[in-house]
């Protein structure tokens, strides 16, 4: 059997990127905006435009404009469908985690070797942090919702997908090793600047009623507020909300709570089978 891939039907990528090129940061484009922001021709953008406007996924606008049109929402539908109960806890849980913490809040989902953050709820400071990249895959070695996605696989997952990682010398796959069994212990992962500069984020695992790893909840934001007299009250916050997402994937009638509890920074939150995760202490993220 080939093992080789088939080619990448070019013509069909561009007009998905042309497609998803409408972000929610720039929700109407002229087709030399497009143009521009992928390196295409301005009649070839157009084009690729006019083409997805005939199938109903953009819609031109007065001027020239152009937006997502309405069988996008067939699609995001379709796609969110996919979450069941994880997305739906989970959209309920974020609006309550942002108020608590005042920082923004997201949910990302495991996809074989990545994580995905598929939503957010973005906090109401001027000055905050805000996921410019819904819906694309990001590594398992980085920020804090990859970490503790990764520490909560078993040892042999964890092993396979090290090994997929060539590049990681001995010293560095035990410096990892290291973190994530620390992770797995406190139940919650802390991160400083992983991704963007001077931002910090706490995360949890989400499980399944399986105890399989899902995904993860967390809040990140500046770093200036993510003190040490806050971060232990943000990690009791997003641990007891993981907790209470898993509550409701337990609970198969559907007759879960409606909010999730607040917590206190000493209150600890619940692991899967209603073990009591370890309270937080008060690090500051590193």
């Amino acid at each position: 059997m080939n093992s080789t891939p088939p080619p990448v039907l070019q013509s069909v990528k561009r007009a998905l990127d042309v497609l998803v090129a409408f972000e929610a940061a720039e929700p109407v484009q002229t087709p030399a905006q497009v143009a521009s922001r992928l390196g295409l021709n301005r009649t070839t953008a157009w084009r690729y435009l006019v083409t997805l406007a005939a199938s109903g996924l953009v819609r031109e606008l007065p001027g020239g404009r152009f937006a997502l049109g309405g069988r996008t929402v067939a699609l995001a539908e379709s796609y969110t469908h996919q979450w069941g109960r994880f997305g739906s806890a989970g959209g309920v849980a974020l609006v309550r985690l942002r108020d608590a913490t005042g920082e923004t809040a997201a949910l990302h989902i495991r996809e074989g070797w990545t994580r995905v953050p598929i939503r957010q709820v973005e906090s109401q400071h001027e000055l905050h942090r805000t996921y410019r990249d819904l819906g694309e895959p990001v590594s398992l070695l980085v920020g804090s919702p990859s970490l503790a996605i990764l520490a909560n696989l078993s040892e042999q997952e964890q092993a396979s997908y090290l090994d997929s990682h060539a590049d990681l010398a001995p010293e560095g796959r035990d410096e990892v090793l290291r973190r994530l069994a620390g992770v797995r212990a406190q139940g919650y992962a802390t991160t400083e600047g992983a991704r963007a500069p001077n931002v910090s984020s706490v995360a949890a695992p989400v499980r399944d009623r399986h105890g399989r790893v899902l995904g993860a909840i967390n809040v990140t934001g500046p770093e200036q507020r993510f003190t040490a007299d806050s971060v232990p009250r943000f990690i009791a916050e997003v641990t007891g909300t993981a907790g209470w997402i898993e509550e409701q994937l337990r609970d198969t009638d559907g007759a879960g709570a409606a909010t999730p509890r607040r917590r206190t920074a000493s209150s600890g939150s619940v692991s899967p089978g209603g073990r009591p995760r370890r309270a937080a202490p008060a690090p500051r993220p590193r």
